[in-house]
């Protein structure tokens, strides 16, 4: 693992406790899960799986006699996984605590699809696509999500925010955060037959209440926490009260733009 990988495995090994409950991580991943035409019987890949929302929606639309292998850096995010699974009934999932991007103890041709919620910004795009790309079977599809470059807003603010304290945070959407860049990323790896589904999500008053832990805590926002405990409670103060104020005045601020990307071998 790298230090990065093992940094990033780190920051959510603090989060898993309590991630499930964003509504909108749930919404997200099960849309992208719709969206990918997925078959009972079939084998799928779940990369970065995380708390497993996508992995038990996955598992549902394959059926018993279908597989999932649903793989993260993060043993809290896999506990958690593992938990859903478990009170969900769903046995056909396989749980593993793996790099998503390096994955050879798999041979090639091994999965019908690949599906990646809300993580591949945490990976290197080119080497994950290319690693998904080997593991596809022929006719086998890729499938992704991430938001649109600025989204959600909540999270540009932030960064907005932090700026004050001679903080560079930079927007960990923006390297997919178009259609253009998705279909480049996907058409650089190999794929074809790209499709690109536009739409957005809108966040719940809960999912907003939980905005400063999520920004203040995110793999993207490190060096927040390099603040001293007095400027980190300043900013808290004043990303909030911004937040507050700007959904009074914009409801629409809440509304996140996103992008579902998929690709065929």
């Amino acid at each position: 693992m790298t230090q990065d990988t093992q940094r990033i495995a780190e920051t959510f090994n603090e989060r898993a406790t309590g991630y499930a409950g964003g509504a909108w991580h749930r919404v997200y991943a099960e849309r992208l899960v719709d969206l990918a035409d997925l078959q009972p019987g079939q084998s799928i890949l779940d990369a970065g799986a995380g708390t497993g929302f996508a992995a038990l929606a996955i598992a549902r639309r394959v059926g018993r006699s279908g597989r999932v292998v649903a793989v993260d850096v993060s043993t809290g995010m896999l506990a958690e996984a593992r938990a859903a699974a478990a009170a969900a009934g769903i046995t056909n999932i396989e749980i593993l605590l793996a790099d998503a991007t390096a994955l050879s103890q798999f041979p090639s041709s091994s999965f019908d699809a690949a599906i990646c919620a809300a993580a591949l910004l945490y990976m290197p795009v080119a080497q994950a696509l290319a690693e998904w790309h080997r593991l596809l079977a022929p006719g086998g599809r890729v499938g992704f999500s991430t938001m649109r470059a600025g989204s959600p807003p909540a999270g540009g603010m932030f960064r907005d925010c932090a700026a004050a304290f001679g903080l560079r945070l930079m927007d960990p959407s923006a390297p997919l955060g178009s259609e253009d860049r998705c279909r480049a990323a996907l058409e650089a790896a190999g794929f074809s037959g790209i499709s690109i589904v536009a739409e957005h999500i809108d966040f719940s008053a809960a999912d907003l209440a939980r905005a400063w832990d999520s920004n203040s805590r995110s793999a993207s926002h490190a060096a927040v926490r390099e603040l001293s405990e007095a400027d980190r409670g300043t900013l808290r103060v004043r990303y909030e009260d911004a937040l507050r104020a700007r959904l009074a005045a914009d409801p629409s601020f809440a509304r996140a733009e996103v992008l579902y990307a998929f690709g065929g071998k």
